[in-house]
């Protein structure tokens, strides 16, 4: 026999069978889920929560439905069934659905894995709908129900009300009666006789009466004498009901001393924790839990009231939590006693088991106390390596609805639950779903609101070790952007600064135009909080404005850099000074040179270094060029000239390269043969070192620094043999010089091709004598003259030191060099 009055419901019933096998048929075939590994879903598994919990609910509602069915009227029950139905089938329509992105009878993408508790909570909302419908359905029936039954009631009432009774006419005498009445004459006669013996009798009766006086008189005078023995006995119970009532207060202010004197033992508790004294902090706490269950077996004067006991009790369980709470600050784990004081406490509060639901609990779900507990229990869980009934306790907060449902949807506590679910999941390897429930609170905190940016944050800095060890942490910029994009200005958390760190590296060789605004919010944020890790976003920082050739920024970031590097990062230091002083020269500032002789200053009295070192030298070389612009050209080619001689000893450097180049250059300036004669000596060995190094370094890489300051001590070069008349030898140089800019992509052949065609010219034989006739007069012919030759360019020429593409990249030049 069918438990369901109505073959509709039977149907309903069918249907819901068909969405439960959907679901555990679904369940069954996923891999890397909850519940992807064989036999999942056959033992006592903590997540067939997830499976159970709608289709068990939808049940159970479905038979409270049968139990009412009766009562309900035709519309409100096709109402129920058409709901039903529409919920049924839409479920079971996406359950069947296969998906397009999996294998056949493979479910592998997010969306499959988490079908399964996504539909189990879609089941169990459907039911709990039904269930308030019903409510409401049922108390109207209740109310139309009351309503009929007063009207009844009234009308009874009515139908009560007794008719006016007529008194009914007395009867005529009868003679019988008078026949008992004469009857009743004589025995009164008889009774006349006896009351006379009975008078008799009185007074006999008086006379021992008399004497009965006389002994109640001598009894008054014993009964004084007990009158006053009773009047001192009151007088004595008053005293002892004073003295009882004086006991009663002091006991009274003894309570209250001991109270006040738990007050100051809490304290002292409270001291000890912040003094970090731990175990004797659980100490205390474990007395003050004892003094309250001393106090709720208390007999005398200082019993409790009802209202008083639950609040003792409650006291005493929050004093075992902080009992917990400082063991766990001390202790180490495995604790198999601090394991069981937690279940202890776990089971005072009444949450042993499904989380209250088979006891009462002495908070409410939502309270702080109660929370908190939770917290700590799953930590020593945790701790003692109970992860399975970790990861158990903290699913129940997820799926159960009673500890969030109808509660603000910004509540931190339930995703703060889902940021240690991942975490029990990275501790039991299960690394691809603890990146997803990292996911979840990241996703819930950009919806939420900004304020829960601290809690993304926490979530993506694990996304960034875990993602790195699963070598998927290419989609890291895409996890890390939006946190980074939601910080606010004044916001300069850790965490925060951390994602938006790891953001602004992962750009930095790609994208530096996106990384340099994401690195200086960060460096401003641990400037603001003085973070150690400061002067690593600076460097970042200025090899990401180096690379977009922002000067000015620069300016402002590196003497940053060199006023809070430390003692012991020296070299570190003047390569940002050096890195300064080129950015002021580019910049065409005063401060260029005190910038440089400081930091080549330092260098040469350094022990470390001197004045031959290549550190040295690479200083005294951009100096020289200072020098130079400013027209201090004597001591200008003292440095150049050190910085030649220096190079020698690195060969196979552009530091040599570049020195011999601008020495050479130097000495043209000054227009005097001798110093002509040097720059094309150290011209023509700087080409042939050059030369020897290219032809080494060609195959391997094209983009080397070498090639720029080859292919510009080239040009100096040839403009120096132009100068000299060497037309010839200019020439063949400056082919070669663009044959190589051909070769590497160089863009800039202007300035060569006008040298080569200038040196072409050079070598053109003079023009022919013109005769014009003159020699038939008599004058003498002179002939075209030669053209006169370009003056040397020597003297006028001031070169300047190039400013090549993505220089500032690199922190300093000899960086480049190396």
């Amino acid at each position: 026999m069918s438990f369901f009055p109505s073959p509709q419901l039977e149907e309903l019933r069918a249907r819901l069978s068909q969405v439960a096998d959907a679901i555990f048929d679904r369940s069954a075939r996923l891999h890397g889920s909850p519940f992807g590994r064989p036999g999942a879903t056959t033992g006592a598994d903590s997540r067939l929560l997830s499976l159970c919990g709608g289709p068990g609910r939808a049940d159970w509602v479905l038979q409270h439905l049968g139990q009412h069915w009766s009562s309900l009227n035709e519309e409100t029950q096709r109402t129920f069934r058409d709901d039903w139905d529409s919920g049924l089938s839409s479920m079971l329509r996406e359950l069947t659905t296969p998906c397009a992105t999996c294998p056949a009878g493979v479910a592998e993408c997010n969306k499959c894995r988490y079908m399964v508790p996504s539909i189990s909570e879609k089941l169990e909302r459907l039911a709990e709908e039904i269930v308030g419908k019903l409510e409401i359905e049922r108390a109207r029936i209740v109310e139309e129900e009351d309503k009929k039954e007063a009207a009844k009631a009234e009308a009874a009432k009515d139908e009560a009300k007794p008719e006016n009774i007529t008194e009914p006419e007395k009867p005529p005498p009868d003679p019988e009666l008078k026949a008992d009445l004469e009857k009743l004459s004589g025995d009164l006669e008889g009774a006349t006789k006896s009351n006379q013996e009975l008078k008799e009798q009185l007074e006999k009766a008086t006379g021992d009466l008399a004497d009965l006086t006389t002994q109640l008189e001598k009894a008054t005078g014993d009964l004084a004498a007990l009158t006053t023995e009773k009047e001192e006995l009151a007088k004595e119970i008053e005293g002892v009901k004073a003295e009882r009532t004086s006991a009663r207060e002091a006991l009274g202010e003894a309570l209250h001393q001991l109270d006040k004197a738990t007050t100051h033992i809490e304290r002292l508790a409270k001291d000890l924790e912040s003094s970090k004294r731990w175990k004797t902090a659980a100490e205390v706490y474990h007395e003050l839990r004892k003094m309250r269950d001393d106090k709720l077996n208390r007999k005398d004067g200082g019993a409790l009231s009802d209202d008083e006991k639950s609040k003792v009790k409650k006291e005493a369980v929050l004093f075992k939590y902080k009992q917990v709470s400082a063991l766990m600050n001390f202790g180490t784990y495995p604790d198999p006693d601090l394991l069981a004081i937690g279940e202890e406490l776990w089971e005072d509060i009444g949450a042993k088991g499904w989380m209250g639901q088979e006891g009462k609990l002495m908070f409410e779900p939502t309270s702080k106390e109660l929370r908190k507990i939770h917290e700590d229990y799953c930590s020593i869980l945790r701790g003692n390596k109970r992860y399975d009934d970790a990861e158990r306790e903290c699913m129940f907060v997820w799926y159960l609805s009673s500890w969030w449902s109808d509660k603000d949807p910004k509540d931190d506590w339930r995703y703060d639950t889902a940021y240690r679910i991942a975490g029990i999941m990275n501790e039991k390897k299960n690394y691809e779903e603890a990146v997803v429930w990292h996911k979840k609170v990241v996703q819930w905190a950009l919806d939420v609101s900004p304020r829960r940016m601290k809690r993304a944050a926490r979530s993506g800095i694990k996304l960034i070790s875990l993602l790195e060890s699963l070598k998927r942490e290419n989609c890291l910029v895409e996890i890390l952007t939006p946190i980074w994009a939601a910080k606010e200005p004044d916001d300069n958390e850790i965490d925060i600064l951390t994602c938006g760190y790891e953001l602004g590296s992962r750009l930095l060789s790609n994208r530096p135009e996106r990384a340099a605004p994401v690195l200086k919010g960060v460096w401003e944020g641990m400037k603001a909080t003085k973070n150690k890790n400061t002067m690593e976003v600076a460097e970042l920082l200025a090899k990401a404005y180096g690379s977009l050739e922002k000067d000015e920024e620069l300016e402002q970031l590196y003497p940053w850099i060199v006023d809070n590097l430390t003692d012991d990062k020296k070299l570190e230091r003047n390569k940002y000074r050096y890195a300064l002083g080129y950015v002021q020269f580019t910049r065409e500032k005063e401060e260029a040179e005190g910038t440089l002789r400081k930091a080549w200053h330092e260098l040469e009295q350094d022990p470390r270094y001197g004045r031959d070192h290549r550190d040295t030298l690479q200083s005294g070389l951009l100096l020289g060029q200072v020098l130079v612009k400013k027209g201090a050209l004597p001591e200008a080619l003292a440095f150049l000239r050190a910085a030649w001689e220096g190079g020698h000893k690195y060969s196979n450097t552009t530091l040599l390269v570049r020195a011999g180049e601008f020495y050479s250059d130097a000495l043209t300036m000054t227009g005097n043969p001798q110093d002509l004669d040097v720059a094309e000596r150290v011209l023509d060995e700087v080409w042939r070192i050059a030369t020897r190094m290219s032809s080494n370094n060609f195959v391997r890489d094209k983009n080397s620094v070498l090639w720029p300051a080859l292919l510009s001590a080239g040009d100096c070069y040839g403009r120096l043999l132009l100068d000299r008349q060497k037309g010839s030898e200019a020439e063949k140089l400056l082919t070669k010089v663009i044959k190589l800019k051909k070769d590497l992509g160089h863009d800039d052949l202007d300035e060569t091709q006008a040298l080569l065609e200038e040196a072409k010219r050079l070598q053109l034989p003079p023009p022919e004598v013109v005769s014009n006739g003159l020699k038939e007069l008599g004058i003498p012919s002179l002939g075209v003259l030669t053209p006169e030759r370009p003056r040397s360019r020597a003297a006028s020429r001031r070169r300047q030191p190039r400013k090549r593409p993505g220089f500032l990249s690199d922190v300093a030049w000899w960086m480049m060099t190396t």
